[in-house]
Order: C-alpha cells, then sequence, then structure tokens
C-alpha cells in the first residue's frame, strides 16, 4: 500500500477475525446442511460479483498496487471473491458446514451463479482469514509452533473423519449427496458412487499401457486393484484436497484458517492422504508433515494410489 493514511479497512490485507487462541469446541456431529439460496438469489448476486471482479482488476488493484488474481480476487474490507474453475455450490454449503462445526473456515457472505460460464459456474464472495501459508511459513515456524500447527490439524482432521454420513456408510458423494468435483478423477467429476466398489471401478476404468511393457502394465493394474482389498469398512467426509496452499498458521503455529472444500465430500477412508501423497517423496517437509499427520498409516494404500496415478493420469490431467 503506497498510502501510509488509508484506512485498514480499505487496505489488502485488513481480516475481521484477529488471531484467537484455538479452541477445542468442535462439533463431534456434522452440522446440519444448509438449505442453498433460490435459483434468482443467486443469478442476483451473481451480477453483483460480475461488478465486484471488474472493480477489482480496473481499479481497487491498481488503487492498492497489489497484483490481480483471477481466481482468488481481492477486495476492500476484508472480503475476497473466489471465482475460478471448478467452484460449485457444493464448496459453499461444506465450508458453511464446516465454520458451523467449529472448524476456521471463511464467512461465506454471498454466493452467485454464472449459467454463461460452466468452467466457473458459481462465484463467492468470503471474508479474508489471517496468517500465512503453511507452505510459506512452516520452515521459519519454531519447533514448538511447527508441533502446534500438526496437532491442531490432527485434531480438525480427526473431527470430521468421526462424522455419520446421512446417507449412509458406503456412499461415496458430496456433501449434498451428489456427484463429487476432484482434479484427481475423470472429467473432474465422479459418483455418486453406491459403495467405494463402483467408485474403484469407475477410477480404474480408463487404465491405459503406456508404460512400453506388458509386464510393467500388468503389475500396474494389479497395485491399482489392490486398493479395494485395502478398503477399510464405511467412509469418511473428507476435505479432499489436503496441501499446504490450503492451509493458514499464524506465527505461533495455531491454525488460523482450513480453505477450498470444493473437493470436499465423503470417500474412502484413505483418500485424503493417498491424494495429497501421491506425487510426494520423502524428505520434503510436507511429506514428513503428512506422515506424522496420519499418512503412515496408508503407505501401501499409497504406492497402490501412485500405481493407479500412472495408469490413468491420461483421463483427469488438462
Amino acid at each position: 500500500m503506497r498510502h501510509p493514511w488509508v484506512p485498514a479497512i480499505l487496505r489488502p490485507n485488513f481480516t475481521w477475525t484477529p488471531p484467537t487462541p484455538f479452541s477445542t469446541q468442535l462439533s463431534s456431529k456434522i452440522p446440519p446442511t444448509p438449505e442453498p439460496s433460490h435459483p434468482l438469489v443467486r443469478r442476483f448476486w451473481g451480477y453483483i460479483h460480475l461488478f465486484l471482479q471488474k472493480f477489482s482488476l480496473w481499479y481497487y488493484c491498481r488503487w492498492a498496487g497489489i497484483p490481480y488474481d483471477n481466481q482468488i480476487i481481492p477486495l476492500p474490507f476484508g472480503l475476497l471473491l473466489k471465482w475460478s474453475d471448478g467452484t460449485r455450490l457444493e464448496e459453499v454449503l461444506a465450508t458453511q458446514v464446516c465454520r458451523a462445526a467449529g472448524l476456521p473456515t471463511p464467512k461465506i457472505i454471498s454466493y452467485g451463479d454464472h449459467p454463461d460460464s460452466p468452467w466457473a459456474p458459481v462465484s463467492i464472495l468470503m471474508t479474508r482469514l489471517p496468517g500465512r501459508e503453511i507452505g510459506q511459513a512452516y520452515e521459519s515456524l519454531s519447533p514448538e509452533a511447527q508441533r502446534t500447527a500438526l496437532t491442531e490439524l490432527k485434531l480438525y482432521l480427526s473431527t470430521i473423519w468421526g462424522w455419520k454420513s446421512p446417507w449412509g456408510d458406503e456412499r461415496v458423494c458430496s456433501i449434498t449427496g451428489g456427484a463429487i468435483r476432484s482434479i484427481r478423477v475423470p472429467g473432474h467429476t465422479i459418483g455418486p458412487c453406491e459403495t467405494p466398489r463402483e467408485f474403484h471401478e469407475y477410477l480404474l476404468a480408463p487404465a491405459r499401457n503406456s508404460f512400453g511393457s506388458e509386464s510393467v502394465y500388468e503389475e500396474k493394474l494389479r497395485c491399482a486393484r489392490k486398493l479395494q482389498s485395502l478398503q477399510r469398512p464405511g467412509v469418511k467426509f473428507t476435505h479432499g484436497d489436503l496441501k499446504h496452499h490450503n492451509i493458514l498458521v499464524d506465527e505461533q503455529g495455531h491454525i488460523t484458517g482450513f480453505l477450498d472444500w470444493e473437493a470436499a465430500g465423503w470417500y474412502p477412508e484413505f483418500w485424503e492422504y493417498t491424494t495429497s501423497l501421491r506425487y510426494l517423496r520423502t524428505g520434503f517437509w510436507w511429506y514428513e508433515f503428512l506422515m506424522e499427520l496420519g499418512g503412515e498409516r496408508y503407505q501401501e494404500e499409497s504406492e497402490c494410489e501412485r500405481a493407479l496415478t500412472n495408469l490413468t493420469v491420461d483421463s483427469w490431467v488438462w
């Protein structure tokens, strides 16, 4: 910001939520999923959000001297407008449910429909949260702060894993019971699937031999199919995109933000970890962090997930 006299509320780093001590007052039961706004209301907010997007591009970012981001659009008054590929109504509802349960998610101000942009059908106006991405902050944190971040994130994940699905113990689906959005699946959409077996079969269906060797292909196929036999009973409510850029921390390591719930839903138990670990190797701090977070229980599943990724990557990487 080039003008130090500008009120804090107009600055691009202003937040309504000051860093607060970590609270363990989390809901052991999943809160009710809110009823979506009426389609006409969502269409109205879509027009308002389009105006805010242009305001940020042509005026606010230039005035504030900050780069414009067309995915997470900066605004004054401690607000952000998320309007990115794949943002859907289910992300809004999952964020609202998790906030009601006590997790540090943004407060949703409004959400709008955009039928003319099917690649980005929903925009979300939300509050900005304090803290830095853990990927940027972790290695500069003290060992005590690093342990704090690990402990708190463990509690958040164990909380949502303990929720009972209203759609049955086996159905793989979004928070509304419908399809799940994930960049990890063919066409980036999957389900709903009535059982984990159906889910696995859908994932494996586009497998192809790109290894130049039939024996290597068969070995990868056997490994990927093993995921079904490793499946533990039931499904768990899962963030679906557990990446370090989706977690905010303060200098003491407290989790100040748990972001980006567009892939959230009811998945097989290992999905949270194997999806995050599939491109990582030992030595990288985020790999070690995930292993301490709980990923060490799913090392065999992770090997099978890597085989599945190698077999099907062409079906979901655009």
